[in-house]
């Protein structure tokens, strides 16, 4: 019977990706015109429904940039307001894909009152237009569920001739999501330096933007790796050494990440390489710990002092030991960090090894001049740390050590 519920499971897992579409859903995707017409024509379908997946046709269409379809779907009804189930609009979803000529033929829709909720009648013809320019502003600045615009999709997609576009129609340049990230922040996250330097120079977006949570472009920027983003908004007057709430900056994400380049031109630019965030970690400690070496050997080249200790007491050693990366632990060793500098606790790194690495990770900081008699606060060795973990290939070296090494006090 488990066998059975199993493989029940099993096919109900393999079919989840497979969600059915409707038939007025497939004509859309198929590009086909006439299809499409039949459709609309001959089956009653509902002409916003969405599929397994929350979309309508009409968003389909949109995505795959099929105009004559999203034509035919809006004359017939189709809401170019409508949302789905993430709340993106058909307008967002094309310009993520710079279907160009489906947002002017939305925007158009719209601004002639044509998509308005008052129609045109005769003697009235200012107040529809009062009211496409409402629904056209809607539209433009529409929101999906996390506050996110069409503007800042395309800005984050590349999409320049979109972003041109939606700016020159008057979307808003200054809205912001639901984490406070504006345009400017989303194209700095994927690097896209054009619609960066757009905003800041054509659109007067600042370089130096701050959430309420401390975020700036240049963080983004620098996480992702993206140099000449980083380098255009420090040339914009972005603060290279601003920190955000948890007291991280643009230096310490890129370490984090790896991203050597970027490492190397904040630096240039004079990023301070001994700042600590609130839990007293430097640069070079979440650079040890996600083991990125060339990171690791390069900020120590600007450091004057490598082993700084955290709030816990641990210095960069630690996490380096934690995550098993041996040849970095090597390199620091190397450049100065003790083997037996301890955290507040009392604990060693060897312990640290002695609970979560191999007998050969052991072994390599026992032949660096590891102690293994040395005692945490509790009075622990690392032989109780392994056996503690029932890590058995290290006890059985620790023992080994033990009995050859023997502790002064034991000895006769």
């Amino acid at each position: 019977m488990s066998n059975l519920l199993a493989a029940l499971k099993s096919n109900a897992a393999g079919g989840a990706g497979e969600k059915p579409k409707s038939s007025l859903t497939e004509a859309a995707l198929s590009g086909n015109v006439d299809k499409v017409t039949k459709v609309l024509a001959e089956e009653k379908v509902k002409i916003d429904q969405k599929d397994g997946d929350g979309v309508s046709a009409l968003m389909h269409a949109s995505i795959a940039g099929h105009l004559d379809v999203v034509k035919v779907l809006v004359a017939a009804g189709a809401r170019v307001n409508a949302k789905c189930d993430t709340g993106e609009n058909a307008l967002m979803k094309a310009a993520k894909e710079g279907h160009i000529g489906i947002i002017k033929f939305f925007i158009s829709h719209v601004s002639s009152g044509s998509g308005a909720t008052k129609k045109a009648v005769p003697g009235k013809e200012e107040e529809a237009g009062n009211a496409g320019a409402v629904e056209k502003k809607r539209l433009l600045d529409a929101k999906d569920d996390e506050g996110i615009t069409a503007l800042m999709k395309a800005a984050e997609c590349g999409e320049v001739e979109v972003c041109k576009l939606l700016l020159e129609e008057k979307c808003s340049v200054d809205a912001k999501d639901d984490e406070q990230w504006n345009c400017l922040m989303w194209a700095s996250l994927s690097g896209q330096l054009e619609i960066c330097e757009m905003l800041v120079r054509e659109k007067g977006l600042t370089a130096q933007y701050v959430t309420e949570k401390g975020e700036t472009p240049l963080m983004k920027a620098a996480a992702n790796g993206h140099w000449p983003v980083c380098d255009f908004l420090v040339k914009e007057k972005a603060k290279v050494n601003q920190h955000d709430v948890e007291y991280q900056t643009a230096l310490m994400w890129a370490s984090a990440e790896g991203h050597l380049d970027t490492v190397k031109g904040l630096c240039s630019c004079e990023a301070k390489v001994d700042l600590m965030t609130k839990q007293g970690k430097t640069a070079l400690m979440l650079a040890a710990k996600f083991g990125r070496y060339e990171v690791c050997e390069f900020l120590i080249s600007k450091m004057e002092k490598i082993d700084q200790q955290d709030e816990e007491g641990k210095t960069a050693l630690f996490p380096c030991v934690a995550s098993g990366h041996k040849e970095l632990c090597e390199l620091l060793l190397e450049k100065g960090i003790p083997i037996e500098k301890h955290n507040k606790r009392g604990e060693t790194v060897l312990m640290w090894a002695a609970q979560s690495q191999g007998a050969d990770f052991v072994k390599f900081l026992l032949d660096r001049g590891a102690d293994i008699h040395k005692q945490d606060e509790n009075g622990r060795t690392a032989l109780d740390h392994a056996e503690g973990m029932l890590n058995s290939p290290v006890v059985q070296l620790l023992r080994e050590q033990e009995r050859k090494n023997p502790a002064v006090d034991d000895k006769h």
